[in-house]
């Protein structure tokens, strides 16, 4: 077996790292389960950490593949900053010039987070007031249970005790029973429990968003 390698983000890691993301976005599946376009997903999930706070994401590489990230940011108020008023507009632009919003699916899924208001509007007001922090972490699907996931945590809060942080919090679908243990076996708690709406195959899906906290 290849030895795994974990090093800083290099913005030569940018197109594989967002096609590994979309990847695993849903549960540890394809986002196409319920969004139709790759190119809109990944700015949305990953264009914050990758051009506005690179140094606070990890990647992990075997035999040059890369097979893992944690994506971190040190600062929520910063990331509700850029989020609102940087990146969304574009994104926004961007998504009709692709004419996602002409999608019947998008239409039903966006109708399915405006039901997310109340969610919505404890995580702008988070993200806005906190100099806290938060990450995200995907795996390939073919190397989980091999510690990639683990090594890539105690990078990141490596990173965010140098940075002066004191916590670090990640959102999990209750349904994620793998990413509920690992975050659990990590040390972290569940701080919140928010009630969200998804639209998968026109179905509405009720669940919760967990919000796991570390202390560091």
């Amino acid at each position: 077996m290849n030895k795994i390698n974990i090093r800083p983000y290099k913005a030569e890691d940018r197109a594989a790292l967002r096609t590994l993301c979309c990847d695993v976005s849903d549960r540890g599946g394809p986002i196409e389960n319920f969004f139709p376009d790759r190119e809109v997903a990944a700015d949305l999930l990953t264009k914050y950490y990758t051009d506005y706070e690179p140094e606070s994401t990890f990647v992990a590489l075997c035999g040059g593949r890369l097979v893992g990230y944690t994506n971190g940011c040190m600062d929520n108020r910063r990331y509700g900053l850029v989020m609102f008023w940087l990146l969304t507009p574009a994104l926004v632009v961007k998504a009709f010039k692709r004419g996602v919003f002409f999608r019947p699916e998008v239409r039903r899924l966006l109708g399915g987070m405006l039901k997310n208001w109340r969610r919505i509007f404890v995580w702008r007001k988070s993200s806005f007031h906190s100099h806290q922090g938060h990450l995200h972490i995907g795996i390939a699907a073919d190397f989980r249970g091999q510690q990639v996931g683990r090594n890539l945590l105690k990078t990141l809060l490596g990173h965010a005790a140098g940075s002066g942080i004191t916590g670090l919090a990640a959102s999990v679908h209750d349904a994620n029973q793998s990413a509920r243990t690992f975050f659990e076996a990590q040390g972290f708690t569940v701080r919140e429990r928010y009630p969200m709406v998804l639209v998968r195959d026109g179905k509405e899906e009720h669940y919760h968003s967990l919000l796991y906290v570390k202390t560091i």
